[in-house]
C-alpha cells in the first residue's frame, strides 16, 4: 500500500515539475517578446501605427468605391497620406536605429513592404495619376479630367431630362443628345494614347465612358439610329466619287477617238516634209 502511495506521489511530482517548467518557458518567451519591443524606438512604433491606419483607410475607401469606379478621385487623400507615411517610415532614424531596418525585409512575409506594394499596384493599375496634376505641392484634378466631367455631366443631364417626359420613346433622346454624346466620345478618344485607352486613361474616366457607351448603345439603342444617316452619307459619297470615273469611261468609248491617231500621223508627216524641204533649199 505504501508503495502504491509512493508511486502516485512521484507521478504527481513529475507532473507539477513539468508544468512548472512549461510556465517558466512561457514566461521567458513573454519576457523575450517584451524585451524585443522595448528595444524598438517609440517614434518607429508610432510611425508603424500611422502607416497601418492609412493602409486600412485606403483599403476601405477602395472597396466602397469599387462600383462605379471612383477610386482615383475619392481615395486620393488616403493614398497621399499612406505614401507620405511610408516614405517617412523609410527615412526616419532614431538614435542611430533605422525604422526601415526594424520593419522591412526581415522575414519572408515582409508585411509592411507587401502592404505598400499591394496598394501601389492598385493605384497604378488604375492609372490614377492621370486624373491629377502633380506639379504643385498637392495633387489637383487635371484640366482634362475637369473638362471630361463637365461634358459627361452635360450628356447625362440631357439624357435624363429628355427621357423622363417621353417615357420609352428614345428617338427624341438620341436626336436631342447626339451632339453632347459625340463631343464626349471625341474628347475621350483624344485622351487615349491607344485605341482602347486601358494604358493611358485614368480608370475613373474609362469606367464612366464605358458605362455611358453601354447606356447609349444598349439601353437607348442610339447607335442604330446613328448608323442610318451615316449609311446614306457613305452611299452618296461613294456615288459622287464614281462620277469622274464614269465620265472618263463614257468619253473613252462614246466619242470618235479613233480618228485621233490619223490626225497625229498626218500632222507629223507634214512637219517632217516641211523640214526636209527646207533642208533641200538650203
Amino acid at each position: 500500500m505504501n508503495i502504491h502511495i509512493f508511486s502516485i506521489s512521484v507521478i504527481f511530482a513529475c507532473i507539477f515539475i513539468r508544468a512548472g517548467n512549461a510556465d517558466i518557458k512561457f514566461d521567458k518567451s513573454l519576457s523575450t517578446c517584451s524585451l524585443y519591443k522595448d528595444n524598438q524606438p517609440e517614434e518607429c512604433l508610432t510611425l508603424l501605427d500611422s502607416f497601418a491606419k492609412y493602409a486600412s483607410d485606403f483599403t476601405m475607401c477602395s472597396i466602397k468605391n469599387a462600383r462605379p469606379v471612383r477610386l482615383c478621385e475619392e481615395c486620393i487623400n488616403h493614398y497621399v497620406m499612406f505614401m507620405n507615411k511610408y516614405t517617412e517610415l523609410l527615412k526616419t532614424v532614431v538614435n542611430g536605429t533605422s525604422c526601415r531596418d526594424i520593419f522591412i525585409s526581415h522575414d519572408r512575409l515582409d508585411v509592411v513592404l507587401e502592404s505598400h506594394d499591394r496598394i501601389s499596384s492598385m493605384w497604378y493599375k488604375g492609372n490614377c495619376n492621370e486624373c491629377y496634376d502633380w506639379t504643385g505641392t498637392t495633387p489637383i484634378l487635371s484640366n482634362n479630367t475637369i473638362l471630361f466631367k463637365k461634358m459627361l455631366n452635360d450628356t447625362v443631364i440631357c439624357i435624363e431630362t429628355t427621357i423622363n417626359p417621353v417615357g420609352n420613346n428614345t428617338d427624341e433622346v438620341c436626336s436631342r443628345c447626339m451632339e453632347f454624346y459625340l463631343k464626349l466620345d471625341k474628347f475621350y478618344r483624344s485622351l487615349s494614347k491607344d485605341s482602347i485607352g486601358l494604358d493611358s486613361v485614368c480608370f475613373d474616366i474609362l469606367d464612366s465612358m464605358n458605362t455611358t457607351r453601354s447606356i447609349w448603345s444598349k439601353d437607348l439603342d442610339c447607335c442604330k439610329k446613328l448608323r442610318s444617316p451615316e449609311t446614306i452619307f457613305l452611299w452618296c459619297t461613294g456615288i459622287i466619287s464614281l462620277l469622274p470615273i464614269l465620265f472618263y469611261v463614257m468619253v473613252r468609248y462614246l466619242t470618235p477617238l479613233k480618228a485621233l491617231p490619223n490626225a497625229l500621223k498626218e500632222s507629223r508627216f507634214k512637219q517632217s516634209f516641211l523640214r526636209s524641204s527646207r533642208e533641200g533649199i538650203n
